[in-house]
């Protein structure tokens, strides 16, 4: 492992680690709410990676999105889908439903192969749409033995999928796509923010140090992951950025173990289903690097 692969592969595990063991942010913010975070989050992440591109001398990527409509209008679309995804993610965490939020971004790599598929005209294998059907079939395993349609482990995937599919076509960076992203959203997350105070509901104003330090650090918590995931991957080729992204999921899980939430038996086959998809999944994947 070279020197520019060895720093890629610590960079992009830092940023899963990160993003796997953020539920223990989330834990500590209640009476916040999931919404409040969401609105602060996105403020607060807007100015820490306008200050990281001014640092790295970046911002001109930034006038150049800004002078393409087209690419101004994917962004539009994928800053609705990561704040839905944020909001998504945050309630989840904060309302015992860290299982479903493990679930969700396991299913997310084979809705990246069912979205590449329907949007990219790529091909799979027999052993991807085995590892698809898999999947759907530990989907079907939740409706009809557990008896509940998982939407929010559906929302969380779907998401995250179109967002992520829409930022590989798009033409815009990482960083300064994120920064527009948020750019865009800062005034509905203020006038937000502005309702929550107005209505004695937010905790930023008026309740000490420790609520708005929480609210800024998960600016910290948005900016900082993507950015060492960006340099990462860069560095490194797919399947490795593929298998390395199960250790968010894998932390959550074991979270939602350590927090005690419930697992029933019908929930484990599902789990086991989806992870039997991604090792299919997997082994193809790296199977088609070496050949």
């Amino acid at each position: 492992m070279n020197s520019q692969t060895k720093a890629g592969f610590l960079a992009t595990f830092a940023a899963f680690f990160v993003w796997g063991i953020s539920p223990i942010y989330f834990k500590y913010l209640p009476p916040i709410t999931a919404l409040e975070v969401s609105f602060h989050r996105a403020i607060w992440a807007c100015l820490i990676v306008g200050l990281l591109l001014l640092l790295t001398k970046k911002f001109s990527e930034v006038r150049a999105i800004l002078a393409r409509p087209k690419v101004l209008g994917i962004l539009a679309i994928t800053s609705v889908m990561v704040a839905f995804n944020w909001f998504a993610f945050a309630w989840a965490a904060m309302n015992e439903q860290i299982t479903q939020a493990s679930l969700g971004y396991f299913i997310n790599p084979l809705v990246n192969v069912l979205l590449g598929f329907a949007f990219l005209q790529e091909r799979l294998s027999k052993l991807r749409w085995f590892a698809v059907g898999l999947a759907a079939l530990a989907v079907a395993n939740q409706i009809i033995i557990v008896g509940s349609v998982p939407w929010l482990a559906l929302s969380l995937a779907f998401s995250f999928g179109v967002y992520g599919i829409l930022r590989k076509t798009v033409q815009a960076e990482a960083g300064p796509g994120l920064f527009v992203e948020t750019l865009m959203l800062s005034p509905f997350m203020l006038a937000g923010i502005f309702w929550l105070q107005s209505t004695g509901q937010g905790h930023f104003v008026g309740n000490g140090m420790i609520s708005p330090a929480l609210l800024i650090f998960g600016g910290l918590l948005t900016a900082v992951p993507l950015f060492l995931f960006s340099f990462g991957a860069r560095r490194l080729d797919l399947s490795t950025v593929g298998l390395i992204q199960y250790l968010a999921p894998s932390l959550h899980f074991a979270f939602a173990i350590w927090y005690g939430e419930e697992f029933t038996m019908q929930s484990i086959t599902t789990f086991a289903l989806i992870w039997l998809a991604l090792a299919i999944y997997s082994w193809d994947l790296i199977h088609k690097r070496n050949l």
